[in-house]
Order: structure tokens, then sequence, then C-alpha cells
């Protein structure tokens, strides 16, 4: 008799916790009215096939920033299937209707935000399956061969009206490059047709932007950036690396590339010299 009321009262303390996580899920799905994952992959059939197609122009770190994310919605959607299951237990038909109806305002929302969680945990897995395979299997990348002879790097927002370009080639025959910058505000005709700053410089400058990017390891980014939680209004950006055997394309929105500390060295640097280049066409200038 003891040990049996010693086991009662040891469930009885343990359903404490799981009642308490389903007071909070319940109060939280009423008042929100609906529930979605927050990783935008997650949200239909369509948007996971679509991650899945272009798996490979993610880098590694981006990909292994979405399994943290994934992680939450995983978490999210284990918090209300548990709530379900405690709320209903094994019934079914109009009898876990009933019980549904005593604790939520809306049952039929609640019922479409239980096959939500449950269908976001099938893409979970298929989606971490992917991922792990993808990491397992992928080749290191590697800094290309040869001279640098294209760096370019645009950043752009339509809504804001902001515009940037920065473009370094190498002349044509092998010497020296010319450097390219301009920066729009797009709010004005002026700004629209505003002409770039170009500026000729040597073969120092490419060596420089190639060192920079072999030591800060830019060469190992991936095709394509989006953020996993959808933002409607956000800067899309595009880079061009070309080497002699090798180039490299990147670009994204919502989302900025993997070493973007050394992409803005770059940036800064080949500023620097386009300012240094405005203020000797200015003699002037620092007066």
């Amino acid at each position: 008799m003891k040990n049996l009321l010693t086991t009662l009262a040891a469930l009885l303390m343990g359903s404490g916790p799981v009642m308490a996580q389903t007071d909070e899920v319940v109060k939280e799905l009423n008042r929100s009215g609906f529930w979605m994952p927050y990783v935008q992959w997650l949200q239909s059939d369509e948007r996971m096939e679509g991650y899945l197609s272009n798996l490979s122009d993610y880098s590694i770190p981006s990909m292994e920033n979405t399994l943290e994310w994934m992680e939450r919605d995983h978490e999210r959607a284990k918090a209300l299937l548990d709530a379900r299951k405690d709320i209903v237990g094994r019934k079914k038909g109009k009898k876990a209707t009933a019980l549904l109806e005593k604790h939520f305002t809306d049952v039929a929302m609640a019922m479409k935000a239980f096959d939500a969680a449950a269908a976001a945990e099938k893409r979970i897995g298929r989606i971490q399956s992917a991922i792990k395979h993808e990491i397992k299997t992928r080749p290191e990348p590697t800094m290309p061969s040869g001279r640098l002879n294209h760096f370019s790097f645009s950043n752009g927002n339509g809504f804001a009206g902001y515009h940037e370009e920065v473009t370094l080639d190498r002349n044509d025959n092998g010497t020296g490059g010319k450097l390219s910058m301009r920066v729009q505000r797009m709010r004005t005709p002026e700004e629209m047709d505003k002409k770039p700053q170009t500026v000729e410089v040597d073969d120092s400058v490419l060596q420089r932007v190639r060192d920079i990017i072999e030591a800060g390891k830019l060469y190992e980014v991936g095709r394509n950036y989006m953020s996993d939680v959808e933002i409607m209004d956000a800067s899309s950006w595009s880079m061009y690396l070309g080497f002699e055997e090798e180039n490299i394309f990147s670009g994204g929105y919502a989302a900025g590339p993997d070493h973007s500390d050394t992409l803005s060295e770059v940036i800064q640097y080949l500023k620097g010299i386009a300012e240094a280049a405005k203020g000797e066409d200015d003699p002037d200038s620092s007066e």
C-alpha cells in the first residue's frame, strides 16, 4: 500500500510541469489564433522542395544556421503536439473535440495548428537528413590559383532608394587595372544619372585584394544566401571574384555572406584608394 501511494504521488508531482507547459501552449495559441514555423522552408512542401533543390548553393555555415533555426521550430512543434496529447490522449472524433473545446476558443483553428506542427516535424526530419548528408560529402573549398582579374560587389535596396557598386578589373594587357565606384541614393534625377568614379590602379592593388580574399577565406562563400526567416523588404547583393583558373559567383537577399568582415575589408580598402584619388584630382579639397 505504501509503495502504491508513493508511486501515485510521484506521478501526480511529475504531471505538474507537463500541465503547466500545456497551459502555456493553450494560452499562446488562443492569443495568436494560428501557428506556423519560423523557418520559411518548413511552411509548405513547395518551399521545402525549393530549398532542397538549391542545397548545393548554400555554404556549410549557412546550412548549420538553418539547422539551429529548425531546432527552435522542432521544440515549438513538439510542445504543441505534446499539449494535444496531454488534452485528448488517445481519444478521437467527437470525444477529442469535446475535450479540446474545454481549452481552445476556436477548435478548428487549434486543429489546423496541430496539423501545421505535425507537417513541420516531417519537413524538419527530411531537411535535417539532406543537410547532414550535404555537409558530410561536400569537398573542402580551396583558394583559386592564378592572379585576380576581377572583383565586383553591388548592394542595394530599392525601397530605401540605395545602390552601391564597386568594380575592379585587370586591364586587357594584363598590367594594372581600373577601379570603378558608384553610390546612388536614387532620390533625385541627378542621383539616378550619377556616373561612377573611375581610378587607374597598378598590379599591387589587385594583388592586395587577392591577398585579403585568401587570408580571410572569402573564397569559401556559397552561391546563394537567404534568410531562413521570411523578410519582405531587405537589401540584395551580389559578388563576383574572377581568377585566371576559376570564377566565384555569390549573392543574397536579407542575409550576408560568410566572411563578411573580409568582404568589408576589401571594400574599405578600395574605397580608400578612390577617396585618395579624388583628393589628388582636387588640390583644394584639403583646405
